[in-house]
């Protein structure tokens, strides 16, 4: 829809400011999208929602590209490359969505989209802040003044700090970088703009056969969520950047641990609160093969295709390496995130067995037993044989117990020193 010419962009480009997402992972799950028509050709923006080498889709504002005869898509990655699209059936026109897609065409297909973080259903409120993200990825500054639009609860209005095209079919975010709604037009002559509530897109789009797994349920920091299937709760931890690898001043460093780097984690995501316990292995696999039995108790002499299946079962998947080491620090440089008897269990406290989960002191994500009790499994390789455990164990001396210490395993080991936690999905 069009809203004349943009007149307060100088405004606009001096954000974002203190407390804006961060728009440099965001951006890159934006697109430009160009519909050629008879009279006068339409652009507006878009959001990917499932991404592979062989297909790109996106969801942008059905009226952009309704009636068009070709279709152009534009990534953040290269805004002067133009991909043809093509416009897949099943639109709502309800809510004003509609979804295209990229194929392949002689050369590989942009990669490297983030999954785009989803606040809660009905999570709203007025006077709440909001960005929108145009054609062109500016980033404007937004309030929320209505919760529905002519009485349609499907929708919110929100104020607009410019007037222009490229709006349609773009992303609104909040103030945590979480997709809230997606872009439909404006009212009123331009005073006020309308969104579409981001849970019911994703309702439309479903119902339409459309699957979102680039989007996702997301949360801020000290945010929990209860696992249905194995009633753990689960931790959110956000995107951001950390060192890896030996920490400053640490004189127990192995060389696997050199030398340290810094690593992005594009992406947050839910991981277990504490270690899976044996009683939700009960509950999820059945029969305990722990050596030391108590519902509490973390769950070991389980391998590593067991944690995996275990994960997979419940609807999640192993951490990372990286992820792992980025949530054990929760921030902090130090080779541990507390005094080692306050937040490990270890050969100098354990009294030769691992312990309840979550008796010791969290770190600043709200995360147990990241170090110590048992050794937990990742999803990588330590070298050609074995996969990579992080943490450290009951019965580990100091060396073992530090954010940065790893060891390998081959995958079929079961020792009452090796447990794990999942990362969990959320829709």
């Amino acid at each position: 829809m069009a809203f004349g010419r943009r007149f307060l962009l100088p405004l606009c480009l001096a954000f974002p400011l203190l407390g804006a997402p961060d728009w440099n992972t965001l951006n890159r799950g934006i697109v430009k999208v160009e519909a050629v028509k008879k009279a006068v050709s339409e652009i507006g923006a878009g959001i990917v929602i499932a991404a592979s080498p062989d297909s790109i889709r996106i969801v942008t504002a059905a009226h952009v590209v309704a009636e068009a005869t070709a279709w152009k898509v534009y990534f953040y990655s290269d805004r002067a490359v133009g991909y043809t699209a093509t416009l897949l059936p099943n639109s709502s026109d309800a809510l004003d969505l509609a979804v295209i897609e990229v194929l392949p065409q002689g050369r590989a297909l942009p990669g490297n989209f983030p999954r785009l973080p989803v606040r809660d259903r009905d999570a709203v409120r007025v006077d709440d802040r909001v960005w929108t993200v145009d054609r062109e990825w500016v980033h404007i500054e937004n309030t929320v003044v209505r919760l529905d639009h002519a009485a349609d609860t499907h929708f919110f209005e929100y104020t607009r700090r410019e007037v222009d095209d490229g709006f349609s079919g773009g992303p609104v975010f909040d103030d945590d970088g979480r997709l809230a709604g997606i872009h439909r037009g404006g009212g009123a002559g331009g005073r006020y703009a309308v969104a579409a509530k981001l849970g019911s897109a994703i309702d439309a789009l479903a119902a339409l056969g459309h699957n979102t797994p680039n989007v996702m349920r997301a949360g801020r920091v000290g945010d929990t969520r209860v696992n249905a299937k194995d009633g753990l709760t689960y931790v959110w931890v956000p995107a951001g950047s950390f060192t890896m690898g030996c920490s400053p001043g640490d004189n127990e460093c192995r060389d696997a641990e050199k030398p340290p780097h810094v690593e992005q984690i594009a992406n947050g995501f839910w991981l277990g609160q504490t270690e899976v316990t044996q009683a939700a292995w009960a509950n999820v696999k059945g029969p305990n093969p722990s050596h030391f039995k108590s519902d509490q108790l973390p769950v070991e002499s389980v391998d590593w295709s067991q944690a995996g299946n275990y994960c997979e079962t419940i609807g999640g998947r192993l951490p990372t390496e990286k992820e792992w080491e980025y949530a054990a620090r929760a921030g902090a440089a130090s080779a541990r995130y507390g005094s080692l008897d306050a937040v490990a269990w270890n050969l100098g406290n354990s009294g030769g067995t691992t312990h309840p989960v979550g008796l010791k002191q969290a770190n600043g994500f709200g995360l147990y037993d990241m170090l110590g009790n048992v050794w937990e499994w990742t999803a990588d390789d330590f070298d050609a044989g074995r996969k990579v455990v992080r943490g450290g164990s009951w019965d580990g001396d100091t060396r073992g117990v530090r954010a940065s210490s790893r060891g390998g395993d081959g995958p079929s080991i079961r020792f009452y020193n090796i447990g794990f936690r999942c990362v969990a999905e959320f829709h």
